[in-house]
Order: C-alpha cells, then sequence, then structure tokens
C-alpha cells in the first residue's frame, strides 16, 4: 500500500477517534436537552477532529501550506484562552466588560492567516476560493436579511452564530459550483 494512502487511512481514524471520544465526553459533561444544545455537542467536535486530522496529513503537505496549518492552529488556540479570560478568569471586576475585546485580537491574526494563505495561492484555486467567499458572504447577508421576514411571521428570533453557519454552508456550496466550472 502506497504511504500516502496509509497516511489518509490513519489520519481519518485518527479523526474519527478524535470525534467520537470529544462527542461522547461532552455529552456526559453537557447533558443537552435543547436542539441548540445538542447541535452544540454534534459539531463542536468536528474542529478537533479536523486539525487532528490536518495535523497527521501535514507531511505530506508543502512547507508553505504547513506554516499556516500552524499559524492558525496558534490563532484558534489563543481565541479559546481569549474566551475563557474573558469569562472566568474575572467575572466580579468591574473592568470585565473591557475583556470582551480580547477575542477580537486572535480573530485579527486569524482573518490576516486566512488572507495570507489565499495569497499564497496559484491563480485558479485563488479565482475558485475567492468566487466561493464572495458568493457566500453575499448570499449570507440576503439569507439573514430575509429572514426578517420570516420572523415577522412568528419564526423564531435570529441568533448572531447562526450568521456563521449558514455562511460556512454557503462557502462550500459556492466551493462546489465554482471548482466544476474551472475543472
Amino acid at each position: 500500500m502506497n504511504t500516502n494512502v496509509k497516511t489518509y487511512w490513519w489520519s481519518a481514524a485518527a479523526g474519527l477517534t478524535t470525534y467520537v471520544l470529544v462527542l461522547v465526553a461532552m455529552y456526559f459533561s453537557m447533558h443537552p436537552v435543547t436542539f441548540r444544545q445538542l447541535l452544540g455537542v454534534i459539531t463542536l467536535p468536528l474542529c478537533a477532529a479536523v486539525f487532528i486530522s490536518a495535523g497527521i496529513n501535514l507531511r505530506l503537505r508543502k512547507p508553505s501550506e504547513r506554516k499556516y496549518y500552524w499559524r492558525m492552529l496558534a490563532g484558534i488556540v489563543a481565541y479559546a484562552l481569549s474566551i475563557k479570560v474573558a469569562n472566568d478568569m474575572f467575572p466580579d471586576q468591574h473592568h470585565k466588560y473591557w475583556l470582551i475585546f480580547l477575542p477580537i485580537l486572535p480573530i485579527i491574526f486569524i482573518v490576516a492567516t486566512i488572507i495570507g494563505s489565499l495569497t499564497a495561492l496559484d491563480e485558479l484555486k485563488r479565482k475558485i476560493v475567492t468566487e466561493a467567499a464572495a458568493f457566500a458572504g453575499l448570499a449570507t447577508g440576503f439569507t439573514c436579511f430575509s429572514y426578517i421576514f420570516l420572523r415577522d411571521m412568528g419564526a423564531p428570533e435570529f441568533h448572531g452564530e447562526w450568521a456563521f453557519y449558514i455562511m460556512t454552508a454557503y462557502y462550500f456550496i459556492g466551493l462546489f459550483f465554482s471548482w466544476r466550472r474551472y475543472r
């Protein structure tokens, strides 16, 4: 068996194992009751599984791609730690409201890393990703705006995190159609 195929199999097995272990740990620690809690328990372990799987495949990537992987991982860890500090370290202090701005620094770093990785792509890949991102941004904007009319008809109140989930779904839809156009 080819070494790349073995690496992919190990990567898939490690990602799936990570997903199941984190899912079980979250389920038993959170005891989700509502649909929103259950959705969080199901989707959050995907992040850990993707990073473990991608980490195993790093040796198959170019050095420039490895650099962006480590930068993204550092940004996400810094974001999670800043959220933890903002929520738990200073709960009763009068300056806790200023700590809300603490996660903005890692977000700026993550955005800069994504833009840097986009500029490092070749022309065709950059065009495909840019078209997918443009489609996701526009479709998300129109979907969120259109939801106002659904809310007026009795739909539940719109939560801000929904926009991120909607944009991610639209990005992959746009990526698929843009990829098909240029293949």
